[in-house]
């Protein structure tokens, strides 16, 4: 097993642990209201591997990021997790080796500190427990688990659960009973230079986060966007975001800002090179992966 990728910036390293990377998705999958000529509007300055030839299709990642940064080693979205009973038939009773993934960069699930969701959908805390004889136990046990107020609000919710139980009751549920897990808010201060930002529309309490390092920002997104192409195309919605018009005037002002500032990102779908930054191109923006 080859170790996986991690980037250097400053004094923090951000790793990804990569879960599954799927090609040749079908544009339309993740959002209905797209077209190949949207996808198409990237291929100039989007990097190979990222979408087919002819736009029709796109690849698709489900990743993590471990941050070693101010002495501490913290994860961020642990992704769908291992025989999850789940709606998404994708997503349903996975056998992965994510957690060799993880152990390939050098991280044991006790070394952890601090487990961070973006938000709460299920292929973002699925790792956050695991099955021992038919029990959801956490697989972190040394780590706090944050949750935006907003957000366990919305997973917590009877429409959410009765829509599917799976996510609260087999990765949520177990860590709060644990008394491992802390509701903040989505502007919360984390210490050490890091920083919740709210970026609501995908759902309610969605919240990227920032990491102040020794050199320059890094901000990881969540699904704030979930593809490359979303830089030549904003208006385009993803099939899962709660609020359309919010999450698009959301991501507008995300690039506008971000392209100002000149911060590194890292793309929790990204695939292929998940790390980079945002630079204008003409009435819109395009994606520069970051050498590692």
């Amino acid at each position: 097993m080859t170790s996986p990728a991690t980037w250097r910036i400053g004094d923090t390293t951000i790793t990804s642990i990569v879960e599954a990377e799927t090609r040749h998705v079908p544009v339309e999958a993740f959002y209905p209201e797209a077209s190949a000529a949207d996808v198409q509007a990237s291929l100039p300055w989007l990097p190979a591997g990222m979408a087919d030839d002819d736009g029709s299709a796109i690849t698709f990642r489900v990743q993590a990021f471990v941050l070693r940064h101010a002495g501490r080693t913290i994860l961020v979205d642990p992704c769908v997790g291992n025989g999850k009973h789940l709606k998404m038939p994708f997503w349903n009773g996975l056998d992965l080796p994510w957690l060799d993934e993880l152990r390939a960069c050098g991280v044991e699930p006790a070394d952890v500190d601090l487990v961070v969701h973006t938000h709460l959908h299920e292929d973002h805390i699925g790792w956050d427990t695991h099955c021992v004889e038919g029990e959801w136990r956490p697989t972190f046990p040394n780590a706090r688990h944050l949750y935006v107020g907003d957000e366990l609000e919305w997973a917590s919710s009877e429409e959410r659960r009765a829509r599917d139980p799976g996510p609260f009751a087999e990765s949520i549920e177990p860590i709060l009973t644990a008394g491992l897990g802390d509701e903040v808010a989505a502007d919360h201060d984390l210490g050490d230079g890091l920083r919740f930002v709210s970026t609501p529309g995908h759902t309610p309490g969605h919240v990227s986060l920032e990491i102040v390092t020794s050199a320059e920002t890094l901000v990881i997104t969540g699904d704030l966007l979930h593809h490359p192409f979303q830089f030549a195309a904003p208006d385009v919605p993803e099939i899962g975001d709660s609020d359309a018009d919010l999450a698009r005037r959301t991501r507008k002002d995300f690039f506008a800002e971000h392209a100002r500032s000149g911060a590194v990102i890292a793309g929790t779908h990204f695939p292929v090179d998940p790390v980079g930054r945002i630079l204008v191109d003409g009435a819109a923006w395009r994606f520069e992966p970051t050498p590692r």
